[in-house]
């Protein structure tokens, strides 16, 4: 605006101009104040970090223990399932053992008890033989004493 056009206003126009003003120097000031904390926190991290060639230099040092990190825990993995094969095969071989054991005594246990079932069963069987020639002997005898078969 130029002067005439300022002098013609009136002072209540000139108080809202004014008024506008201070607002918008307000504004601008608190604007101004952000940008500078804005441009403090980067100097900050600028200062802190160095250069950008630091700041990667210390970045990639983070991912290379992350990296060995990583590498050696598979390989622990690796190994804890390297000994846990080794155990469980041991584990196998024994129970395979075991097994093998535990069928050879049944065999032999059956085995035994089929000959002590065979030689009880010839025990019998002889028995009832000598019983059976003991009946018919005495049939023959009382056939030739006399007469009546016994039956």
């Amino acid at each position: 605006m130029t002067n005439r056009e300022l002098r013609r206003l009136s002072r209540s126009e000139l108080l809202e101009m004014l008024i506008a003003q201070m607002k918008e120097n307000d504004a601008l000031q608190r604007r101004l104040e952000q940008a500078e904390a804005q441009l403090s926190d980067r100097r900050i991290a600028v200062e802190k970090a160095g250069t950008l060639a630091e700041a990667a230099f210390s970045l990639n040092g983070v991912f290379q223990a992350a990296e060995a990190a990583a590498q050696q825990y598979l390989e622990n993995i690796e190994r804890m399932n390297g000994q846990q094969k080794s155990i469980c095969s041991s584990m196998q071989a024994s129970a395979e053992a075991r097994a093998a054991a535990i069928v050879r005594e049944a065999q032999e246990y059956s085995k035994k008890t089929h000959a002590e079932a065979d030689a009880y069963r010839n025990q019998i069987v002889a028995w009832a033989k000598a019983l059976l020639k003991e009946r018919n002997a005495l049939r023959e005898r009382m056939q030739a004493a006399g007469g009546n078969e016994a039956r």
